[in-house]
């Protein structure tokens, strides 16, 4: 990464690339003045050098559209977008339509069918006439497509970092928006500024997300019938799929049984909760752990295919990540993989003690990915 790629990404629009480059050299030299300018030249052409409108508006709107990949990534984007409300003062309204792998043919709004809305907006609220929108490839006859030029051509590849200041009504967030990069761009004075990755995390998910009761009561179920007379420490290990994006999953997944053993030496009579979407890591941990161990009935799979590109029906599959995830929050003690999303997101749900919440690896929610941005 050098100025030169940095001045280039501006010069063609690609904001996020500007920003994330400049930051990474001025971490790194940060008396670096050609970087410091250029970032200041980005400030300015996103209007953020004057005051800006912040101050929750019933007239402005964000809509988080899905994603599309896994059902924790899709949470990780949501959580980003709704920073993004936060920061601008917008409504928002989380839609996950047929792009989401965990919706059943016929349900309108996938996120609707797990979780409580967002705000009072509702669809009427952002198609009713007269309405402005960003990016300019939406309007008021297609907001209901997914998948519009997501990846390429106009209003392509938008992160969070282009909704900071625009004057349209209606603002909609296809494409990841990652909280990490947005931090820097919360301003002094703001209720989210000066708090920490995880804090920032938690209270975002704190203030937006809430279970359907019905959701709430299957869990509550599960746990008064398999976990109330115990004390537990969650596992969750990543399978299939995940070694297209982490080469090196085979290595991680060898450490758990060292480190589990590491926290059952300091307290002997927890259990083991395992989540994982791999049969042969159920096999594995049978033959470890043996009536120690716990693992609920639920979709896996076996090899390198991912459950949730398997065919299974989608809304199943969201209730069973769910329900694996909150009971994974109710335990005493966590132990999953810093590449996943379904670890790092187990983290949000409640306020873990310091000593409780252990990552394989690094953090990756603390690490800005650049890849998205490359064009």
């Amino acid at each position: 990464m050098d100025i030169q790629e940095a001045q280039a990404a501006f010069e063609r629009g690609n904001l996020q690339k500007t920003d994330l480059v400049c930051r990474a050299m001025l971490a790194k030299q940060p008396d670096h003045a050609e970087a410091r300018a250029l970032l200041q030249r980005l400030i300015a052409h996103l209007g953020l050098d004057q005051p800006v409108h912040s101050r929750p508006d019933a007239h402005r709107y964000l809509l988080i559209k899905a994603w599309g990949f896994g059902f924790w990534s899709d949470m990780d984007h949501v959580l980003g977008a709704l920073l993004v409300a936060e920061l601008t003062g917008r409504i928002p309204l989380v839609h996950w339509g047929h792009n989401s792998l965990f919706r059943n043919p016929e349900t309108d709004n996938a996120f609707e069918t797990f979780f409580e809305p967002v705000s009072f907006a509702q669809w009427s609220h952002i198609t009713a006439p007269g309405l402005t929108y960003f990016p300019p490839k939406w309007h008021v006859g297609n907001l209901g497509e997914n998948n519009l030029d997501k990846w390429e051509g106009p209003g392509s590849r938008l992160t969070g970092l282009y909704f900071l200041n625009r004057p349209e009504q209606v603002l909609v967030s296809d494409f990841h928006v990652k909280v990490i990069d947005l931090m820097p761009w919360i301003p002094e004075g703001h209720p989210l500024h000066g708090l920490d990755r995880s804090a920032l995390y938690r209270r975002l998910f704190r203030r937006h997300i809430r279970l359907k009761p019905s959701l709430r009561q299957h869990v509550d179920a599960l746990w008064q019938a398999h976990f109330a007379s115990d004390n537990w420490l969650a596992v969750h290990v990543r399978g299939t799929d995940k070694v297209h994006e982490f080469a090196s999953l085979d290595v991680l997944n060898a450490q758990y049984h060292t480190s589990i053993q590491r926290i059952l030496d300091v307290n002997p009579t927890l259990r083991i909760f395992l989540l994982t979407d791999s049969t042969e890591v159920v096999d594995d941990f049978q033959r470890r752990w043996g009536a120690r161990l716990l693992s609920l009935p639920c979709q896996r799979g076996s090899g390198i295919q991912g459950v949730h590109l398997s065919g299974h029906p989608g809304e199943e599959l969201g209730r069973q990540v769910i329900t694996d995830a909150w009971l994974a929050a109710r335990c005493d003690y966590f132990l999953g993989n810093g590449a996943s999303n379904v670890s790092t997101g187990i983290r949000h749900i409640k306020d873990w003690p310091q000593g409780t919440y252990f990552l394989l690896g690094a953090d990756f929610l603390g690490q800005t990915d650049h890849s998205l941005h490359n064009w």
